[in-house]
């Protein structure tokens, strides 16, 4: 007579749903997906300015997740819309802001930044801190951005890290990068 056998038990899955202003968040939460390859559910969502709990609550149930479940949810946005930061903070979940965009958390992978900047500015900026980012594109990012952002990785959680949040400039996309190291122990 055979025996018989039970499965195990697992555990729930830990998701962490991350919800991006556009493209060009969603690129560099892919390459931080792809570096860190962890056991858990990463899932972007790009929704514009159009964020709002009854959008979450329609990704956490096309993701079949209930608030009861192991799930984590960001909110990366540029805070250079103010409405939208407003919007953000009374939300459920991590509120990651670069102010006034993502781009300025790019630059601080090459140097201490603190003036006060506009968007257009910060681009401009960018393309001059490094050889690297030349040819930068909005919503895109070359193998060489991608091995120097990861590279670069520390310096720029340490120049973030003496700024004052939410203000420009500012950014706190390392506690999304924590959480990320985190999971990973």
């Amino acid at each position: 007579m055979r025996e018989r056998r039970y499965k195990k038990t697992r555990k729930p899955h830990k998701v962490f749903l991350v919800v991006c202003e556009g493209e060009t968040e969603e690129e560099y939460v892919n390459l931080l997906k792809r570096h860190y390859r962890l056991p858990i559910t990463i899932k972007t969502k790009v929704s514009g300015n159009a964020v709002s709990l009854r959008l979450v609550n329609q990704y956490l149930k096309e993701l079949g997740l209930t608030r009861n479940d192991d799930c984590q949810i960001f909110f990366i946005y540029d805070a250079d819309v103010d409405c939208i930061v407003e919007k953000l903070i009374n939300l459920p979940g991590t509120t990651v802001l670069s102010n006034p965009s993502i781009e300025l958390w790019y630059m601080l992978h090459s140097k201490d930044y603190r003036r006060y900047v506009q968007s257009d500015t910060i681009l401009k900026e960018l393309m001059s801190s490094h050889p690297v980012w030349k040819a930068y594109m909005k919503g895109k990012l070359t193998m060489d951005q991608q091995w120097y952002l990861l590279a670069n990785k520390d310096e720029a959680i340490l120049n973030a890290e003496k700024m004052v949040w939410p203000a420009n400039p500012s950014s706190n996309m390392y506690e999304f990068i924590k959480a990320l190291e985190a999971e990973k122990r």
